[in-house]
């Protein structure tokens, strides 16, 4: 039985892990039209939708999540087999774990530019873990994670620490009332997003609501999900900045409040033991610091 082409496969692995085919075509770096082909051709080929296409968004379908686990599997496995029979290839890979929001946020529109800068290395981001590490990739040289402070890692360094605000429409008070404090929420939807469950009770504790009941809202697996839900209206979210620098700063997304209510959460970089090419993440490691330095400058500027 013929199988599907490896090319098309990593293409499919890109776009369900971006959940966007243009950010699939900016890693790949081939056109979004050929992503978009390449998805339908394996679609026919298999004889089902892996994708749901809405307005202006994806989601997987449910073939497609259990099918984009296998292959993000055995995709991983390949390379780790390449690595190791050809330790001394020209192209060497360097493969970094994280979240899928930093991937699709924060990384993809800085991938093209660090292929420029280093054309030898193959940067692969690996995450199929809805934001909360339920799936963990294997074999990644480099993890960008959130860790606590009260457990030190030898193995990792800060790297950037995310500001937590609840983010809005500019649509959400068009017909009422914008929130002065933080017990004006509870009249609105709020949006929680899976793996970060306790934010909205901590944001409410940290802003003196100790003894409320949070109202169970619209809950959703990925902060992408999330991203999107709360720019069509649907609710307010706790959106990380500077992940969300971007969507502020073009005005699709701002915070509810004038003055700061804000939570933080520290991201880390951790170089995983036992890997390989030491050198190479190095630079990887050393542009990856040097992005947050640039993008907190900009948060100020956007401050």
């Amino acid at each position: 039985m013929k199988r599907p082409r490896l090319n098309i496969l990593r293409t499919f692995e890109a776009a369900g892990r971006f959940l966007s085919f243009s950010l699939a075509a900016q890693e790949l770096n081939i056109s979004q039209a050929a992503v978009s082909q390449q998805i339908r051709q394996l679609e026919a080929y298999l004889g089902t939708p892996l994708f749901v296409r809405h307005h202006r968004r994806l989601s997987m379908s449910n073939s497609g999540q259990a099918y984009l686990y296998g292959v993000h599997e055995a995709l991983d496995r390949l390379d780790a087999i390449t690595d190791n029979l050809f330790p001394d290839r020209p192209h060497q890979v360097v493969t970094l774990r994280c979240t899928s929001s930093i991937a699709a946020l924060w990384l993809a529109p800085h991938l093209g530019e660090f292929r420029k800068q280093h054309p030898d290395i193959d940067l692969r981001i690996r995450t199929l873990d809805q934001d909360h590490g339920e799936i963990k990739s294997t074999g990644a040289e480099l993890e960008i994670v959130i860790l606590n402070e009260t457990e030190p890692d030898p193995h990792a360094v800060r790297l950037l620490t995310t500001t937590i605000t609840p983010v809005c429409s500019p649509k959400a008070f068009v017909n009422r009332a914008r929130p002065v404090v933080a017990a004006d929420l509870l009249s609105f939807e709020l949006i929680d997003t899976v793996g970060y469950d306790d934010d909205w009770h901590r944001w409410f504790r940290r802003h003196g609501l100790d003894t409320i009941t949070v109202p169970s809202g619209f809950s959703v697996d990925s902060s992408l999900i999330a991203m999107e839900a709360t720019q069509r209206g649907d609710g307010i979210m706790l959106g990380r900045r500077p992940f969300i620098d971007r969507l502020l700063r073009s005005g699709e997304l701002m915070e509810v409040f004038n003055q700061p209510l804000h939570l933080h959460a520290d991201y880390y970089l951790r170089h995983r033991r036992g890997t390989k090419g030491q050198r190479l993440s190095k630079i990887v490691a050393d542009w990856l610091v040097e992005l947050a330095i640039v993008e907190w400058s900009e948060n100020e500027k956007l401050d």
